[in-house]
């Protein structure tokens, strides 16, 4: 039996969340930029520059997450980029569909890498 693809009011819901969850990930990059390395990227392309930075040690911390995850977390941040930009009901299912299935795996990853961190003493708490 085939599924049916999500309608225009489910896919701007969607939207929606897929946006939130890179926000929230990108709150605690601001974060950890902010108190252990005293500052957040600058500029036009400052959002990628805070996600590439997350993945390389500073001189105040290791890398907080790896670069499999911020791969992974490129495509949200263009897709929230393009949701900013865009009117719901021109958002493409099935360019969506793809982050939206990964979402659960791609949330663990971040909460087991982002535990890595906190457990092993380098955020300076």
């Amino acid at each position: 039996m085939r599924q049916s693809s999500p309608d225009t009011i489910e896919v701007s819901a969607l939207g929606t969340m897929l946006q939130s969850f890179y926000n929230g990930a990108e709150n605690i990059f601001k974060r950890v930029a902010l108190e252990l390395d005293g500052e957040l990227p600058r500029g036009d392309s400052w959002h990628r520059d805070l996600l590439e930075s997350m993945a390389r040690h500073s001189k105040n911390r290791p890398a907080l997450i790896s670069l499999a995850l911020r791969d992974r977390l490129k495509d949200y941040l263009h897709f929230r980029h393009v949701f900013r930009s865009a009117y719901g009901f021109l958002l493409d299912w099935a360019k969506m569909a793809p982050l939206v299935l990964k979402l659960d795996s791609t949330w663990r990853m971040l909460e087991t890498e982002l535990e890595a961190f906190l457990a092993s003493g380098s955020s300076g708490h």
